[in-house]
């Protein structure tokens, strides 16, 4: 449909011409809609019918309601990015933009670049929806991926990246292995935020229970966001009194068991 535009001192007119002008209406009955600009161009309002309106606005409603996640049955089980993400805010999200290019190509057959704007609206949401719908670790070992901090000690500086980690039953709170152990395979406890709690377990299921008792000791830590300056020098010990004792070999009996702190003395605000 043509966009038919007025400058923002003939809005009176655009209004005039939308509701009573001989040219109204297409062909199929449908009222051109009018598109008022300011002095530079920037888009003021919008005439519109009110069944166009309420098009979109349930278009809209559809896309929002298609953000929310929902587990599919029809789905098999494993990693879902909207579910199971840590921090899946807006920056943290797996992008979407490498499949702007194969599917323009499928779904136009052309280069992303030289689609209109709604064009490629669509190739962005049929991305963001694959995305929505794909499924990691079918064999449900629970792996994601996190971005996280780079723990390697001859980097000139901080710097981040995806890497996969194993879910616990803790919120927030992941296993990393890696094959630099003495004894060969070692456990690290990474935070949904990047950071590396703890390394060293020398097994899986030694490790988990690390993680649990961590949980318990520390309840009001957000793993998701936490990092250490958020933490108090109260919460500090009951970290390390915590993995003294679920030690990287096995509990530690001879260790005392860790009260949980309070709200208070957990972290800073």
């Amino acid at each position: 449909m043509p966009q038919i535009s007025f400058p923002l001192d003939k809005a009176h007119q655009a209004l005039d011409e939308f509701l009573t002008g001989k040219d109204a209406c297409d062909h199929q009955g449908n009222r051109y809609s009018r598109h008022i600009y300011d002095a530079k161009e920037n888009g003021i309002a919008v005439i519109l019918s009110d069944e166009e309106y309420r098009s979109l606005l349930n278009g809209y409603h559809a896309w929002q309601d298609s953000q929310q996640p929902k587990e599919d049955e029809d789905l098999p089980p494993g990693y879902r990015p909207y579910v199971h993400s840590p921090e899946a805010t807006v920056n943290r999200l797996l992008p979407h933009e490498p499949l702007h290019k194969p599917l323009a190509h499928a779904l136009f057959r052309k280069p992303f670049e030289e689609l209109s704007d709604v064009e490629q609206t669509n190739v962005i949401y049929v991305a963001i929806s694959c995305l929505l719908r794909t499924t990691f670790d079918p064999d449900t070992q629970g792996a994601v991926p996190i971005l996280m901090f780079s723990h390697s000690g001859d980097d000139p500086e901080p710097r981040t990246f995806w890497q996969l980690a194993y879910k616990t039953d803790v919120d927030g709170l992941f296993l990393r292995a890696s094959s630099n152990g003495f004894f060969g395979e070692e456990w690290a406890i990474v935070t949904g935020s990047g950071w590396r709690l703890a390394k060293g377990w020398w097994s899986r299921d030694d490790a988990a229970r690390a993680v649990a008792a961590i949980a318990r000791v520390l309840p009001y830590i957000d793993w998701m966001s936490a990092d250490p300056d958020q933490f108090t020098e109260k919460s500090r010990k009951a970290l390390v009194a915590t993995v003294r004792r679920y030690h990287f070999a096995g509990l530690r009996e001879d260790q005392p068991e860790p009260e949980p702190l309070t709200a208070e003395g957990a972290a800073t605000a």
